[in-house]
């Protein structure tokens, strides 16, 4: 995995589920205008091909940054989401013009509505205690401890590597800051660790209903080891090395890829994708290992291994970086994995969920073969490839997978990726059919980051960055204004029409009807309330929930797939408040 150095950053955001892209000349045709004032979001000047409004995502853009380096990496984590205060929030780096020193500050933009209205740049999370000009892979944590609905009481946490020398130089120092409240815009930076070869793997979890705090960090060099680092307060750190998590566990000594650090039910679970030195069974396959603790980081359990080489058919010989871990509410482990078929004409990529239930056993589910393509990088940088993340409900029920896949089919030697964005969602031990989020054949939907927690009807928050300046991929990503967007649609296919103003409650015919295997309901309300659209067998068993949570007035389309149910007649039914509406739909196959 290269780590270059980057110099400026913007990200974009979005509300749904997903979003990556590629570089190169064919693309970089048809420049647009540069922005009239690269510092206002809404004076921006757009290549029409640039905008990224696709029948199922609306986006909006929240602010400008000076390049697209800054989420270009998988394994950050640059958005967060508490949906116990509604608050969503986005780390991005600067410009030099808002930053005195350089585009390495840090800053933060904010939305205490859930993503509908936003605020931008508080910061810099450096806090006077390192240049502006140093900051690189910013992620971004809330820390909600009592579950408030305040925002102005949820901790906004920061960590990030810096450049040592830190106006320049190579990776090594890293820094995790700490704001008092969203929005509150008063950093305290805690961290300063320039003497340490600290990589730019760095994670810091979200954390509801507890008043710890844990981050960790990967040691950047052969000798290498992940630290973890404790807190009470969110001001003091301890940092101790764990036994599980040091060099003599990882075969050659190396782990820069922290997959993920979660928090669930009063424990932390770290996983880490590396080459295990026990048991040592195949050296060159990197697998997949999780460890937890109950103390609050203290002290950390052996690593569980999943054995990779075993749960995946022999023709998978590895499985590539683009990794991402959480643990649902039951305490269950989920990766998400792309596996490679080297053995296969091109090579077959294949989109894999590795999961144990707790107290079961490793297992492997296939969400969905990839069209291969192995020219992933983002201009001169490959850490990203195929974006995998994953994202988990607030009652921990439901998980959404996240990717993005070029679309139309390109081969391992087309140089030219033009990638949508794909999501699924599991719950209850199934995985729903793959979906194409934004299905726009002329935009590279790339470097996007989706939320560590999500609403439990799945609406998830995505960030998504791209230059405006050239059409088509990259562009020259450290001097062109970047955006970074926002969307608010819901993984599960449930979109708001914009514009529609409903005088009362309607519940719609879902149409097609007869359908095999997917219709589309869509019903309207006259106020916001607590709603809820579910479909029932005629024996009254529930086998689906299309839309669970508090929604806006509005008209809304839902897409449902029945790929996974028997032909027959199914009733849904609408509730939103004290209004009850069913109807009949029936499945052909």
């Amino acid at each position: 995995m290269s780590k270059k150095v980057l110099y400026l950053f913007i990200s974009s955001a979005l509300c749904v589920a997903l979003a990556f892209a590629g570089s190169n000349s064919a693309k970089n045709a048809g420049k647009a205008p540069r922005a009239v004032d690269a510092e206002n979001a809404n004076s921006v000047v757009f290549n029409t091909n640039h905008l990224l409004n696709s029948a199922v995502v609306n986006y909006a853009v929240i602010d400008t940054m000076a390049n697209s380096y800054g989420p270009a990496i998988v394994n950050a984590n640059p958005i967060s989401f508490d949906p116990y205060s509604n608050s969503v929030v986005i780390v991005h780096r600067s410009k030099a013009s808002y930053a005195a020193g350089g585009s390495g500050g840090i800053f933060y933009a904010y939305s205490t509505d859930g993503g509908t209205t936003w605020n931008k740049r508080v910061g810099p999370m450096q806090a006077g205690l390192r240049s502006n000009g140093s900051g690189r892979y910013p992620s971004i944590s809330l820390h909600n401890p009592s579950k408030t609905q305040d925002p102005t009481q949820v901790f906004v946490q920061s960590v990030f590597p810096v450049l040592v020398p830190q106006t320049g130089g190579s990776f090594g120092g890293l820094v995790y800051s700490t704001d008092g409240g969203v929005g509150v815009g008063n950093p305290v930076s805690t961290i300063d660790s320039a003497g340490a070869p600290w990589s730019s793997s760095m994670v810091s979890p979200s954390v509801f209903g507890d008043a710890g705090y844990v981050f960790a960090a990967a040691n950047y060099g052969d000798a290498g080891h992940i630290s973890i680092f404790s807190s009470t307060d969110g001001i003091t750190f301890a940092q101790s090395n764990p036994a599980q998590l040091a060099a003599t566990e990882i075969y050659d000594g190396y782990i820069d890829d922290i997959a993920g650090l979660a928090y669930q039910n009063g424990a932390y679970y770290i996983g880490v994708r590396a080459r295990f030195a026990t048991p040592l069974a195949d050296t060159a396959v990197y697998t997949l290992g999780v460890s937890k603790s109950t103390d609050g980081g203290a002290t950390w359990s052996a690593l569980d291994k999943a054995p990779y080489k075993t749960l995946v058919p022999s023709n998978y010989v590895y499985n590539i970086y683009a990794n991402d871990f959480v643990v649902d509410g039951n305490g269950g482990y989920h990766w998400l994995a792309v596996s490679v078929d080297t053995a296969a004409t091109p090579d077959l990529w294949t989109l894999h969920h590795i999961y144990k239930a707790s107290g079961g056993s490793w297992t492997l589910n296939k969400i969905k073969d990839l069209p291969t393509h192995e020219n992933w990088a983002y201009g001169d940088l490959d850490q990203t490839l195929t974006e995998n993340q994953l994202s988990v409900s607030q009652d921990g029920n439901l998980v959404v997978a996240k990717w993005i896949q070029d679309g139309r089919g390109a081969t391992y030697s087309d140089s030219l990726p033009i990638a949508d964005v794909w999501t699924a969602t599991w719950k209850a031990g199934t995985w729903s059919a793959s979906k194409n989020l934004t299905n726009t054949p002329d935009i590279n939907d790339q470097l996007t980051h989706i939320a560590q927690f999500c609403g439990n009807d799945g609406k998830v928050h995505l960030m998504r960055s791209q230059s405006v300046v050239t059409s088509g991929n990259v562009g020259a990503m450290d001097v062109d204004v970047t955006a970074f967007y926002y969307a608010n649609d819901l993984a599960l296919g449930v979109r708001k029409e914009d514009g529609i103003v409903a005088g009362s409650f309607t519940l719609g015919q879902n149409y097609p009807n007869p359908f095999n295997p997917s219709t589309t309901i869509s019903f309207t309300l006259p106020n916001s309330a607590l709603t809820t659209l579910k479909v029932y067998n005629m024996v009254g068993q529930e086998v689906a929930s299309l839309v669970e949570g508090q929604k806006e007035a509005g008209m809304y389309v839902v897409d449902f797939d029945a790929s996974k149910l028997a032909s027959g007649i199914y009733l849904y039914k609408l509730q939103s408040g004290s209004y009850v509406e069913t109807k009949k739909m029936v499945l052909i196959k």
